[in-house]
């Protein structure tokens, strides 16, 4: 399956690559809640062939996802090939000026995941993650947040809180039904 996406961003096209390419390894557990941290095998600079390991946490598991950079052309493109077990995929960050700003095209490329029945519903949610990731990305660019995928975190946390809350009233109303009834 193939994921396009497009932000735009107010800021040069320079500064938007340096943010993005060279701290990676900081930008990317920023933007992406499912992201714990990102790091390189070495310390040499990021450049085509640079390797390194993505840990993500899913489900309440995390797992390590080996990455490589595959093209790397300052200013215009960054080009990761990421890999789990037997599974690939291959995400592209294309620069282009717009304006007074900066447009990111990403476009990733990864195979479809889970059965038949199931992989619509698998590929509409990466869309939506991939489109979120990107408004996190301008967020975090342009100034307004300096962790939004901190925020994006925060609030599920309060998601599932106030949903015990309610289970738990829920069963309290339940239970004084039941002894009213009795």
């Amino acid at each position: 399956m193939r994921i396009r996406t497009e932000v735009t961003i107010d800021r040069p096209r320079d500064d938007v690559f340096h943010r993005l390419a060279q701290e990676i390894d900081r930008t990317m557990p920023l933007i992406c809640p499912l992201t714990t941290s990102m790091r390189l095998d070495s310390d040499k600079p990021l450049a085509a062939g640079a390797t390194g390991k993505i840990t993500v946490r899913n489900a309440f598991m995390s797992r390590t996802v080996d990455f490589a950079v595959t093209r790397y052309e300052v200013p215009e493109r960054l080009s990761l090939e990421m890999r789990y077990g037997a599974r690939s995929a291959q995400s592209d960050y294309l620069f282009r000026e717009a304006g007074n700003g900066t447009t990111i095209t990403l476009v990733t490329d990864a195979p479809a995941v889970g059965p038949r029945w199931l992989q619509s519903w698998n590929q509409r949610a990466l869309e939506r993650h991939e489109r979120q990731d990107a408004q996190r990305l301008k967020a975090l660019l342009d100034g307004r947040q300096a962790d939004p995928a901190k925020a994006y975190r925060r609030t599920m946390v309060r998601l599932v809180l106030i949903g015990c809350a309610l289970a738990a009233l829920l069963g309290v109303a339940f239970a004084t039904y039941q002894a009213l009834t009795a």
